[in-house]
């Protein structure tokens, strides 16, 4: 995450290094954490998510008519989130200022090999640069940018089956 020249946008806006992290159960290429986020579902969609030192959010399924916030709203809110802080660090590092708009869309579809896929897709305007400019920019900050680098990797996630927590 961290760029040669400095610090990526992910370390100016988290602090300090993430406590309890078992540095041996990550992969040897992830050395360094600079944050670690940890949130428990409760009850998939008819239940919450409960984020540590933070807040418990109901959730609801992928319908007009439900209460609470599904899946594809969480993943939306992370890459515009961290998508429109890694542009911002991007125009930055080139000097220059203008405002940003990262609109993100994140569509639930039938996978034809079974189960379901998230289809997720980035609106990126930079206002007062010209469209090559501002495809440029966009590209530099996708690029960078820890959640589409995640999206575009299918080997980027871990999994592990715990025992159920006590109590």
């Amino acid at each position: 995450m961290a760029e040669p020249s400095g610090q990526s946008p992910i370390e100016t806006a988290t602090a300090g290094p993430s406590a309890a992290t078992a540095p041996d159960a990550l992969p040897e290429k992830y050395t360094r954490t600079l944050y670690t986020a940890r949130v428990e579902n409760v009850g998939g969609t008819a239940g919450e998510v409960r984020v540590e030192n933070g807040p418990t959010l109901p959730t609801g399924g992928p319908s007009a008519d439900a209460t609470g916030s599904n899946p594809e709203q969480f993943l939306a809110m992370a890459w515009s989130t961290c998508l429109g802080e890694t542009l911002k660090a991007v125009l930055r590092e080139r000097g220059i200022d203008a405002a940003t708009h990262v609109h993100v869309e994140v569509s639930l579809h039938f996978d034809p090999t079974g189960g379901y896929r998230f289809a997720p897709r980035a609106l990126v305007s930079v206002e007062d640069v010209g469209e090559d400019e501002a495809r440029r920019l966009a590209e530099a900050a996708h690029a960078r940018c820890p959640v589409s680098r995640l999206l575009g990797r299918a080997d980027s996630g871990a999994l592990e089956v715990v025992p159920p927590p006590r109590g």
